[in-house]
């Protein structure tokens, strides 16, 4: 990597060829929404495997593949995406200052959530992406909304709900960008009772505690991936979306004791804040918790 650039996107602020305005790093997750200092050239990469989408106005990019000397260029346009395996700089050259959100997954994660998924055996120890610079990718794009929301909110919706998305961004990077042909596997089936029980049971003993998918995959003994799509399977919803409901019904039981203020309820049932508490409970049981408390 001698002359290369490496960012380490979880890592704390350094001098960095980009300028870094908003931060989030949450278990294996991190985002960063930044602006880029003109590159007159160079090969800049990261430590994580990373997706950046334009968010700016338009501008020209210049860049050179891994060992490639031919030269590309292509008009940058919004919402159109980046997208670089870990340790893999690329030289790339641009005028301005172009605005970007930057998505960084851990190489680990995403490979472990690759080799879980598929039924291809990998050559290397990381998930190996083709670079694309420029890409069109709606998906990619659908989900950005949904990263921006956490980062603009601080990860209010907690690591549980990040590394979801993460995991569903990796699946999508390894089938349609990885250097190896990667096919889903067909799997129809659900959690066994028993390890549905032990996952619901801890998920009610420690609703206030910020989950995350691999302690919960941990509980049933299951790869991270495949404990996702069990859990819906038997449950009909993500792992995220049953936290968010015990949560809520946790929260009814606790506002009929007057004694709590209903920022204490949103606390202790997990919620970040008493406006998270107000926003979920409004979605699943159509009023506040202050118009349910006083219908009790």
């Amino acid at each position: 990597m001698q002359n290369a650039s490496l960012i380490d996107f979880a890592g704390p602020a350094r001098a960095t060829p980009f300028a870094l305005a908003h931060r989030l790093s949450v278990g294996t997750v991190a985002l960063t929404r930044c602006t880029l200092h003109p590159n007159p050239g160079r090969r800049i990469g990261a430590v994580q495997l990373t997706v950046a989408v334009h968010q700016g106005a338009p501008f020209r990019m210049e860049w050179r593949m891994p060992g490639s000397d031919r030269l590309q260029q292509r008009l940058i346009t919004p919402g159109t995406v980046h997208i670089t395996s870990s340790n893999q700089p690329l030289w790339q050259r641009w005028r301005g200052r172009p605005r970007v959100l930057v998505i960084a997954i851990d190489h680990e994660f995403a490979f472990d959530v690759a080799q879980r998924a598929f039924d291809v055996a990998f050559s290397s120890d990381h998930l190996e992406l083709n670079p694309a610079i420029g890409a069109d990718d709606s998906l990619i794009r659908d989900m950005t909304a949904l990263f921006a929301n956490e980062l603009t909110s601080n990860g209010a919706s907690g690591q549980l709900f990040l590394e979801g998305l993460a995991t569903s961004l990796a699946v999508h990077l390894a089938r349609s960008y990885g250097a190896a042909p990667a096919r889903l596997p067909r799997h129809h089936g659900g959690l066994a009772p028993n390890r549905l029980r032990r996952v619901t049971e801890y998920i009610a003993d420690n609703l206030a505690a910020d989950l995350n998918q691999s302690e919960l995959a941990a509980v049933a003994e299951l790869s991270q991936f495949h404990f996702a799509r069990a859990f819906r399977a038997s449950v009909g919803r993500s792992p995220h979306s049953y936290l968010i409901e015990q949560r809520v019904n946790r929260a009814k039981e606790l506002l009929a004791d007057p004694r709590l203020s209903i920022s204490e309820v949103s606390l202790s049932v997990g919620f970040s804040s008493q406006s998270h508490l107000t926003f979920h409970f409004h979605r699943l049981t159509g009023m506040t918790p202050a118009r349910f408390r006083r219908s009790l």
